[in-house]
């Protein structure tokens, strides 16, 4: 089986969707992205900024629930994920 590269995402490429896309980390928090590079805890209503979590981001998600965003592990990078047109 082929391996398929992702491209890798430039840091805080995903900004521009503010108050669109749902942030999980790796201990299973999500967080809504907010204007001003903060993040909004959903459980606690507990604002971040987004640099706090950034390393700890595992997948960024839209308000369509698809992936934009996805990392394997905490040491690996943000990688974009890739539409397919259908």
């Amino acid at each position: 089986m082929k391996k398929v590269r992702l491209p890798k995402m430039c840091r805080f490429d995903f900004l521009s969707y503010f108050n669109r896309v749902t942030i999980r980390t790796f201990n299973k928090d999500i967080f809504i992205l907010r204007p001003g590079l903060m993040v909004q805890n959903i459980e606690t209503s507990e604002y971040k900024k987004i640099e706090e979590i950034y390393y700890d981001i595992r997948t960024v998600m839209n308000i369509e629930g698809k992936i934009v965003a996805k990392r394997k592990n905490r040491k690996s990078e943000l990688y974009l994920q890739v539409q397919n047109a259908s």
